[in-house]
């Protein structure tokens, strides 16, 4: 069956409708001048559906209860650029200072790390963080212990972080033997990826987590947490809101990056 071709123009009704959907469902934040992202993403779905006009889209995702459809709209609306190590300056003074201040500054910290990265995207930053957390432990022979939750409202990029499988030369480690340390080189197809080993894997636990859902899957407060490069995407009343939700969550004395 021949599809027709996405129309290039959105009304402006169908436009805030569509922005209402995004923000109730995600907090995500689109302005006026954001119409043309909003329409290059999502053109692609448009023709996946078979259907004819943006206000046909907007009519499918309010019918009913349709969450799967409203959850592929949030995955491709969302941005999900990333890297790792990315702003290494942050992990720089985590392994440095921060981590050793935590120590003394969390009561029961010895006794495990408890940590989030709570906008994991598909996987680089908590992958990254559990590098600096194996290293830094290896360096005090093998404590403290140390456990990471990464989540992401995206399951495109939750089920790349999954995979573990990232290409080699984005990998932008702070060592070079770190390689061989934390990843397995791929062969034949894989040539030129590297798999995360699962002395890392295993301590990082991947959940979907939309940040503003109602509640939050954990039972015991954090000492660390990251949620950076997340922000930006939300209005002023809905970061700081976030702020304060993720600040009630962390340890006396734990640390909210």
């Amino acid at each position: 069956m021949k599809i027709e071709s996405t129309p290039a123009l959105i009304t402006t009704k169908t436009y805030q409708q569509l922005c209402q959907l995004i923000f109730d469902h995600s907090r995500i934040h689109l302005g006026p001048s954001r119409e043309g992202l909003l329409t290059s993403r999502l053109q692609i779905r448009l023709h996946q559906l078979g259907l004819s006009s943006w206000e046909h889209y907007c009519q499918l995702l309010m019918n009913g209860d349709n969450t799967d459809e409203i959850d592929a709209m949030i995955d491709l609306i969302s941005t999900n650029h990333t890297q790792f190590f990315r702003e290494a300056s942050h992990f720089q003074r985590l392994a440095e200072d921060l981590l050793d201040r935590l120590l003394l500054d969390c009561s029961d910290s010895q006794k495990g790390l408890r940590c989030w990265s709570a906008a994991a995207s598909s996987g680089e930053e908590a992958y990254s963080l559990a590098m600096v957390l194996s290293e830094f432990a290896r360096r005090h022979g093998g404590a403290p212990e140390w456990s990471i939750e990464a989540s992401d409202i995206s399951r495109k990029a939750l089920q790349r972080a999954r995979s573990a499988i990232y290409n080699l030369d984005a990998l932008h480690l702070p060592s070079p033997d770190w390689l061989a340390r934390y990843f397995q080189r791929g062969t034949g197809p894989y040539e030129g990826q590297g798999k995360l080993k699962a002395l890392i894997r295993d301590k990082v636990r991947l959940r979907r987590i939309n940040l503003f859902q109602d509640n939050y899957p954990f039972s015991q407060p954090f000492h660390l947490i990251f949620c950076r490069n997340a922000l930006i995407y939300f209005a002023i009343d809905s970061q700081n809101q976030l702020i304060s939700r993720l600040h009630s969550i962390l340890e006396p004395g734990g640390l909210l990056v």
